[in-house]
């Protein structure tokens, strides 16, 4: 009776043992989810997630899986994208103008990604490394503020009247094709706190003025050209009637 209770005993043991190895949410911590990569299969398509049982029999082989943990919480970030129309500064220095051809704009963000899209970027080798991830999503925001200026700078180019309070979430997510550029990601927040639009129409004004004093510039030196070929040849006929006579 003593061997046998021994046995039992021995026999949970070994069972609690694997078990506790093959349990694996447990190595993940809030906030976080896993991936597993082993050796016989490769990378697993179901991520680890915290407060969800998962257990695994692939780590039951010494060294044959490890686990890769990925940070999940929102991405909050502010980002600024600024610059000046080109030959801005040209035309401010020529025509005395003041600098009005600048443009700024800040943007709240507020993304995340959910644990499969992480797996599917993995699988993609698009990150490798829960600092690639950070790096994937600053990134997108980024992409996803330089989309936004460029649709409202058109917008200010085509309508002089054009305001940016006017601008609908939708309507923006729509124009710059978000989800086209990064479907693996969920736009929690998208806000423009401050915002500078260029003067479109001095702009315009200064910019259609130097193409015009340019061409008149082009159409005088072109004349003087003329005139002075025309002296040169006058000239040279002149040589030619002197050494003649």
């Amino acid at each position: 009776m003593k061997k046998f209770f021994i046995s039992i005993l021995l026999l949970a043991i070994a069972a609690s043992a694997v078990f506790y190895i093959g349990w694996v949410q447990i190595k993940v911590k809030a906030d976080q989810i896993g991936i597993i990569i082993s050796k016989t299969n490769g990378v697993e398509d179901q991520p680890v997630e915290n407060g969800k049982f998962y257990w695994s029999k692939l780590f039951l082989l010494p060294t044959n899986a490890i686990l890769k943990t990925f940070e999940v919480k929102p991405l909050n970030t502010e980002k600024t994208v600024s610059g000046q129309l080109p030959s801005g500064e040209l035309y401010t220095s020529i025509y005395n103008s003041s600098n009005n051809f600048t443009y700024s704009f800040t943007y709240t963000i507020s993304l995340s990604i959910s644990p499969q899209a992480i797996v599917e970027l993995f699988k993609e080798n698009k990150i490798s490394s829960n600092e690639d991830l950070q790096e994937y999503l600053q990134g997108a925001a980024d992409t996803i503020a330089q989309l936004a200026t460029n649709y409202i700078l058109e917008k200010s180019r085509e309508n002089p009247k054009f305001q940016v309070e006017s601008i609908r979430r939708d309507d923006l997510f729509r124009a710059i094709k978000v989800y086209n550029e990064f479907p693996q990601i969920d736009l929690l927040v998208f806000a423009i706190s401050q915002s500078k639009i260029p003067d479109f129409k001095l702009y315009s004004q200064l910019q259609n003025q130097f193409i015009q004093n340019q061409d008149k510039y082009f159409l005088n030196s072109e004349s003087k050209s003329q005139d002075q070929n025309s002296l040169e040849s006058q000239n040279n006929d002149n040589l030619d009637e002197d050494l003649i006579s």
